[in-house]
């Protein structure tokens, strides 16, 4: 795939010189560019038949056995506290010099309308209609993609492999598929999302629905396998997902040195898999990424919660979506960092915006730091998530605000959210055995008093979203002297 990626890059270079002059009245200069250019492309396109071909070859032959590796469980070494202690409720704000906060905090602009549809223009094709985390979307699927393997050893997966090729019409949905993600702020995870959801509306057998993923996915540049299970013979879709973050709870096989999630299938849990040969080349690929560059907008918020300000006695009305609540449920669990960088919806965003630009005609920086830790040590019930799920999950800071219930790593995304996008501070997760508290820089703002770590040659003053009541600078009294690690947040 890198190799097809660089030819293209050498024919478009090629023909710079050619494009410069192609305003010259020269017939035999046209001429001779035209056949430059039917060369090229005719050129390209045999490399790229037998870059397919290669790679159908490496589908068709034996497949290796490979064992699978044992999902990991979270970061914590040990179990999380069922109970935290609490402290008796301060009264007021924090009194503490620092430059006014007033006009810092902009008004945030209306969300952008969501639509019902995305349809392509092409013709002659059907039309399908999907239901994704409660919004109904259309998209135009060639009548080409509706193939089906004939079963799952090597020789079935290579011909349907050749036939969704030779039917030339994946860019057709892909380019949809783009659109699809873009319009909803979605992250990469979305595409395999919404190809999981259209699969099932187009085909009833279990492996058909695997191989069409993994083919779009395959040729839309992501890295993606099927693998068949060694005792069930069941298709499986295996995902690269950002192999530069662990991801939590989803077995995994590494081969040539990539880790591979089992996302999609039939097969047994934990069970070996067979799959096509190490030496098939994905270079060219890229791994799923798991971080959000947008905010999500799949669905209007169609419920709302109203939370209490302990620190400033004001309420706010904070809407969220179950479509998005839906959506971050079935995100691979990975990383601190993409939770605490992903913001609410842009109506709970808007209606923040407001409160906090009001509180700041009053509170200076570290008085709006301290409102906001008091806010998410308070307005929420702490329960871990073996209590509430029967697993482990880690919260979007829109999640905080949609369930009833959350515990340390899900205040510590919301409250360093809120940091980062209202006060504009730096922040940090400081992560113990068996908890996750935040730090904030706070750099000449203010002369502060407690615990503060050093990072990167700045001082972080430790904020503990879950200790009720604790001011900046306390920690929980057996963290005192406990060992930490750092979380950075990019």
């Amino acid at each position: 795939m890198r190799k097809i990626l660089y030819f293209t890059l050498i024919i478009c270079l090629s023909a710079l010189p050619f494009a410069g002059h192609a305003q010259t009245d020269s017939v035999s200069f046209q001429q001779t560019y035209q056949q430059f250019k039917e060369q090229a492309f005719e050129e390209f396109n045999d490399f790229k038949t037998n870059a397919f071909n290669e790679f159908e070859q490496f589908l068709s032959e034996a497949w290796t056995l490979y064992q699978n590796f044992s999902e990991l469980s979270g970061v914590y070494s040990t179990k999380k506290p069922d109970v935290l202690p609490a402290l008796p409720a301060s009264s007021g704000v924090i009194d503490v010099e620092a430059p006014s906060l007033e006009n810092a905090i902009p008004m945030f602009e209306d969300a952008p309308d969501k639509k019902d549809a995305i349809i392509d223009g092409t013709n002659q094709n059907e039309i399908v209609s999907i239901n994704f985390y409660g919004r109904s979307l259309k998209f135009t699927v060639p009548m080409g993609l509706r193939i089906k393997a004939s079963g799952t050893k090597e020789r079935h997966i290579a011909k349907y492999h050749e036939a969704m090729r030779e039917s030339n019409t994946s860019s057709i949905l892909n380019k949809q598929l783009d659109d699809a993600v873009s319009q909803m702020g979605l992250n990469e995870w979305g595409y395999f999302s919404l190809l999981r959801a259209i699969s099932e509306k187009l085909f009833n057998n279990a492996n058909d629905r695997v191989l069409f993923s993994f083919f779009m996915l395959h040729s839309h540049g992501f890295k993606a396998r099927v693998g068949r299970g060694k005792n069930s013979e069941q298709l499986l879709l295996l995902l690269a997902l950002d192999n530069s973050k662990e991801v939590y709870s989803k077995t995994f096989f590494r081969i040539k040195g990539t880790k591979f999630y089992v996302v999609y299938g039939n097969g047994k849990k934990g069970e070996s898999i067979y799959s096509y040969d190490e030496n098939a080349d994905d270079s060219g690929l890229k791994e799923i990424g798991l971080d959000f560059t947008k905010t999500l907008n799949i669905a209007s918020c169609d419920k709302s919660r109203t939370l209490h300000f302990g620190k400033v006695d004001q309420d706010v009305e904070l809407p969220y979506s179950t479509s998005h609540l839906r959506y971050y449920d079935e995100i691979p669990t990975t990383v601190f960092p993409i939770y605490f960088k992903t913001p609410v919806s842009s109506e709970a965003e808007q209606a923040l915006a407001q409160t906090f630009s009001t509180l700041g005609k009053r509170y200076n920086k570290v008085q709006m730091v301290d409102i906001m830790l008091n806010f998410v040590q308070t307005a929420f019930a702490y329960k871990i998530d073996e209590q509430q799920f029967g697993r482990e999950k880690y919260f979007f800071p829109e999640e905080v605000i949609g369930y009833p219930f959350s515990d340390c790593e899900d205040r510590s995304a919301l409250f360093a959210w809120l940091v980062r996008r209202f006060v504009g501070y730096d922040v940090i997760g400081v992560l113990y055995d068996d908890h996750l508290a935040t730090a904030v820089c706070f750099g000449n703002d203010a002369q502060l008093q407690g615990k503060s770590v050093d990072f990167n040659g700045k001082r972080y003053f430790v904020c503990d979203p879950t200790y009720s009541n604790a001011a900046i600078g306390t920690v929980l009294p057996k963290f005192v002297n406990a060992k930490y690690e750092i979380v950075k947040i990019n």
